[in-house]
């Protein structure tokens, strides 16, 4: 993912317009307010205050689900049953095309580690994504096919196209950002899940070009992880599997984080990664809630740690994602050297960027309370 405008001769963004669902789309209510979208941001702009050493990613007013685009087929009443949402990309009925052979354009994941990827509910995923042009002048890249293997319906990505998480690019780069995620772990046709199973899901990936020829399909597995929900979550990516630790200050001082998992306001850590460079490797997730009913009301405070480093002091990008009654926020951040093992949140705010950086604070209402 890149922000800003392209270099001269690339594609413009473009923006397809955001459907929540096709029953919202055909119902006979009035005509959308374009602007409710701007003003639910702005407001959630006031709750979320970012620390001086990250940056904002995206503000989605109704979750996931505000990155949700249909076909127009299916804004007129056809629905798709899918639970996935592709950030950027327009979900589509039927099956992708397939496979077009000679002079094709080419698509491979960037990393070929064949560790499956992490997904926790509700938390936009990352995962890069290499695209080459196809033979001939009508070669470039255009768009990217995505669909997950026994799931209806198929997402398409442009080439160059603005979402709530920033301008993803396919064309001009060579890596792509593919972020997508899944609200909760649903099976294939609907099936529910029990809220203690692990989801096992694979991601499928072609690239097309100008002329309409597809690349062969890559594939991927996804683990998606059953994390505990309610009304406040927060989860920590990173893009490396290494030692970062989430700290979670709740309105009435308690700290949740490695070393008190769990709090007097049933807030609680039920996941841990990378722990010292030898525990739960690989997962590179961490996540801390508040189950439903449960959070206090006031001032919750985000900090992220670099506790260790497990891949030779390399830098390490992060994100943090709040979920609090409905809406999500995504944040990111960056870490280098080998970082340091004293506790974060006994360092001052940001004295110690290095290793220790406060990410966000935020307010938290109850939520029938929450909103613009």
């Amino acid at each position: 993912m890149a922000s800003g405008d392209g270099a001269p001769g690339e594609p413009a963004p473009i923006a397809p317009e955001p459907v929540g669902s096709a029953d919202d789309a055909a119902g006979a209510g009035a005509a959308p307010d374009p602007g409710a979208a701007d003003r639910a941001r702005q407001a959630m702009q006031a709750r979320y205050r970012p620390g001086p050493h990250v940056e904002t990613v995206g503000l989605l007013p109704s979750g996931l689900g505000t990155l949700r685009r249909l076909a127009s087929t299916s804004r007129g009443g056809r629905t798709v049953d899918n639970p996935w949402i592709v950030a950027g990309a327009e979900l589509r009925p039927g099956t992708p095309p397939s496979a077009s052979g000679a002079g094709a354009p080419s698509s491979r994941f960037a990393s070929p580690t064949p560790v499956p990827v992490t997904v926790i509910p509700g938390t936009p995923t990352r995962l890069p994504v290499r695209a080459g042009a196809g033979a001939g002048a009508d070669g470039e890249v255009a768009a990217l096919l995505v669909s997950f293997r026994d799931y209806d319906g198929f997402f398409y990505l442009p080439a160059v196209v603005e979402s709530e998480l920033g301008t993803i690019r396919v064309a001009g780069m060579e890596d792509v950002e593919l972020q997508f995620g899944i609200d909760a772990p649903v099976g294939p046709g609907g099936a529910p899940l029990s809220p203690d199973k692990e989801l096992r899901a694979w991601i499928r990936i072609a690239a097309v070009d100008v002329a309409g020829r597809v690349s062969p399909f890559v594939e991927r597995e996804l683990r998606v992880l059953p994390v505990g929900t309610g009304d406040v979550e927060v989860t920590l990516s990173m893009s490396e599997a290494t030692d970062l630790d989430l700290y979670v200050m709740g309105p009435t001082g308690n700290v949740i984080y490695y070393g008190h998992t769990r709090g007097y306001t049933q807030g609680q850590l039920d996941l841990d990664a990378n722990a010292g460079c030898g525990g739960n490797m690989g997962v590179n997730n961490e996540h801390v809630f508040w189950p439903r009913g449960a959070a206090p009301a006031g001032t919750y405070v985000v900090r992220v740690a670099h506790y260790r480093s497990c891949i030779g002091g390399r830098g390490v990008d992060y994100r943090v994602t709040v979920r609090n009654c409905g809406e999500t926020a995504v944040f990111r951040g960056r870490f280098e050297g080998e970082g340091d093992t004293r506790t974060c949140m006994e360092a001052p705010p940001d004295a110690q960027p290095g290793w220790c950086q406060q990410v966000v604070s935020f307010d938290v209402t109850p939520c029938a309370a929450a909103g613009p």
